[in-house]
Formats: structure tokens, C-alpha cells, sequence
């Protein structure tokens, strides 16, 4: 009897499982779809969806986690003779850098985190390591405790208003996402000048 030739398994591009689900999820609403479904839309069984994705929220979030990757990445990167909050801002606009193909998978993403506050609370964590890291890096650079006020309040502020731009973006407009980002940071950063610049830091 002749035996079926079993061929190489399915390759699965996670990106384009997240996309099949964050199109359920902005066009139906997060809570109303389920991971079953999920999987069924992208032809994959339930239990190979969870081997890609630990979680539903991991389907939405896990790209994002891309962009953290690659603003530590240029932050470690980054010129000793550049400020650290234009080092920073260098690093943000890396991130959010993203290639074509990324561009709608991310803009709903971002759509589904912002319709659904429950949903955001699951990365607070990861955006509070981020903004933890921002603040270790201004406090290195500028001879400060990483608790200082002005460390704290700086870096507070820029990742919020990095959030914050690229929320708008997904929501509101067509341009590149690192532009609205770049707008949004210059409009609550004032750059510490570079260390052997001869002008004399900040103080307060």
C-alpha cells in the first residue's frame, strides 16, 4: 500500500495572525471575539494560536513589544557626545520607524488598545519598564539618582507624550507615524546640551 507523502508543516508568519485578529477586533469589538474564532479565521487550531501567543491580549500587544525592543536597542546605540534627551528622542523615533508592511497592523493595534481601557492596563507593565529605562539612562548621562524629581518628571513625561502621539496617529492621521511623534516630543522636551558642549547643565 502506498503511503501518503506527509509534506513540510505550515509555516505561520505571526504578523499575519495578529493582523486577522486585530481586524476582528476593531471591526467587532475585543471582548466580542473570541480566541476560537481567532484561530478559525486564521486557519490554525486553538492550540497553535497559544503556542504563538500566550494570551488574547498578546495578539494585540506583541508588535508593540517589537518597537520597545528597538528604542533599547538605538538607547544603548546612542552617541556619548549626544544629550540624553536628544538621545531619547533619537531612540523614540526608531522605534516607531515602522516599515510599510507594519503600518495598518499597527494603526489597529493601536485603535483596539484605545477602545478598550481594560486592554491598555495589560501593558502597563511593559510601558512602565520603558519609561524606567528612560529615566536610568537621562539619570547616567546627567550624574543623577534615577528617583531625582527632575529624572523622574523628564522621562514621565516624554514617554507619555510618545504614547500619546502615536495614539493620535493611529486614530486621526496618514502621515508617518515618526513624524507626529517627532511634533509631539518637541513640544515638552527641552534638550540638556551634549556633555563637553561647554554649557553648563541644568540644575534644578
Amino acid at each position: 500500500m502506498e503511503q501518503k507523502r506527509v509534506g513540510r508543516p505550515r509555516t505561520i508568519d505571526p504578523a499575519e495572525v495578529s493582523l486577522i485578529a486585530v481586524r476582528l477586533f476593531d471591526s467587532r469589538g475585543y471582548d466580542a471575539v473570541s480566541v476560537s474564532e481567532v484561530a478559525q479565521a486564521a486557519g490554525v487550531s486553538r492550540r497553535h494560536l497559544f503556542s504563538l501567543f500566550p494570551s488574547k491580549a498578546s495578539l494585540v500587544w506583541g508588535g508593540l513589544d517589537e518597537a520597545g525592543q528597538r528604542f533599547r536597542a538605538a538607547l544603548a546605540a546612542s552617541s556619548e557626545f549626544v544629550g540624553a534627551e536628544e538621545a531619547v528622542r533619537a531612540a523614540y523615533l526608531s522605534a516607531v520607524d515602522f516599515r510599510q508592511d507594519e503600518i495598518e497592523l499597527t494603526r489597529r493595534r493601536l485603535h483596539v488598545i484605545d477602545a478598550h481601557p481594560a486592554l491598555a492596563s495589560e501593558g502597563a507593565t511593559s510601558l512602565a519598564q520603558l519609561t524606567d529605562v528612560v529615566a536610568d539612562f537621562i539619570a547616567m548621562r546627567e550624574n543623577r539618582d534615577s528617583d531625582d524629581l527632575r529624572v523622574r518628571v523628564v522621562a514621565t513625561t516624554i514617554a507619555a507624550a510618545a504614547r500619546a502621539a502615536l495614539t493620535w496617529w493611529a486614530i486621526h492621521s496618514d502621515e508617518e507615524p515618526k513624524d507626529v511623534v517627532s511634533r509631539a516630543l518637541d513640544l515638552v522636551m527641552t534638550p540638556t546640551p551634549p556633555p563637553d558642549s561647554g554649557i553648563p547643565p541644568r540644575t534644578q
